[in-house]
């Protein structure tokens, strides 16, 4: 049986409603088997919007040229991407294929044949390092990815800006924070945490290494609000995709607890100091924010 969600919607982040803005044309995307792209195809579709979703793999550069060259789009979504990190060190070789040069054979056939579309890339926020403090981190933050798919992302971003400014074509790159869905699966922290609440009795102890590690963490159809919000007013550059608030591992741990009905306790070592992951939201709230308003 599914849990509830466990994480409130964010005050800034409103329900996206506005889908005549999308109309008149079909909206492309790639990724949309992942979670996020199957959730804004599925969103669009139900609203009555026309999709064009690639079907094949961004590594195949006659199948993707074909493709975009029948399409006639105004928004584009680039979500196609090898993860989770487990599976990007299994195989690097094939994460960056994917990752960097996947992100570059998009970019090259969007600017051939879609001019003037504008481009939604989604990154990480993989891309920088985890703070030893809880503080949000900025946009302009130094970049030191911690792992190989964190690099990929980076090197991705760095395509999607270069191609993007050099043929001045409309582009916003948005750095995603943790998320979750009730259908994601594990090895992803919530669902791997409920797997094992689960098989749990109540009150028993829940033993998490770095419990005291902080994300910011939201739903994953508040993601897809966030996106639609973006491609609504068309933003440029690029945000950071968070709720702005941090929960500690135990402290999220705790949470799936009571979506699932149950009273636990968290127990555990640090292997190392506490990380934070934490999203500086000024921007994004200022590009959320009703016209005439400003947010701070």
């Amino acid at each position: 049986m599914k849990s509830i969600n466990p994480f409130e919607r964010s005050e800034f982040i409103p329900e996206f409603t506005d889908y005549a803005a999308l109309q008149g044309s079909a909206v492309g995307m790639t990724g949309a088997r992942g979670m996020l792209g199957r959730l804004l195809r599925a969103r669009l579709e139900h609203h009555g919007i026309e999709t064009a979703a690639y079907p094949g793999n961004v590594n195949n550069l006659d199948e993707l040229a074909s493709w975009f060259a029948s399409l006639r789009l105004r928004h584009f979504f680039h979500f196609a991407a090898l993860v989770p990190v487990v599976a990007v060190e299994a195989d690097p070789l094939l994460a960056f294929q994917t990752n960097v040069i996947g992100t570059f054979n998009v970019c090259q056939q969007l600017l051939k044949t879609q001019p003037g579309c504008w481009l939604f890339h989604c990154s990480s926020s993989h891309v920088y390092q985890p703070t030893p403090t809880s503080l949000p981190i900025q946009e302009d933050a130094p970049k030191n990815p911690p792992t190989f798919y964190g690099t990929t992302k980076l090197l991705a971003e760095r395509v999607v800006d270069t191609l993007m400014s050099k043929l001045r074509a409309p582009y916003c790159v948005g750095r995603v924070f943790s998320y979750t869905h009730v259908d994601q699966a594990p090895p992803y922290l919530v669902p791997n945490l409920r797997q094992k609440i689960s098989a749990l009795r109540d009150g028993a102890a829940l033993d998490i290494t770095n419990a005291a590690s902080v994300r910011d963490i939201q739903d994953a159809e508040q993601v897809i609000d966030t996106i639609l919000h973006l491609a609504q007013r068309t933003a440029t550059g690029t945000v950071n995709i968070g709720t702005g608030v941090g929960r500690s591992v135990g402290e999220i741990a705790l949470l799936v607890a009571r979506s699932l009905g149950k009273q636990i306790q968290v127990t555990g070592r640090q292997s190392g100091p506490p990380e934070s992951l934490i999203a500086d939201t000024k921007r994004l709230r200022l590009l959320l924010a009703p016209p005439g308003l400003h947010s701070v």
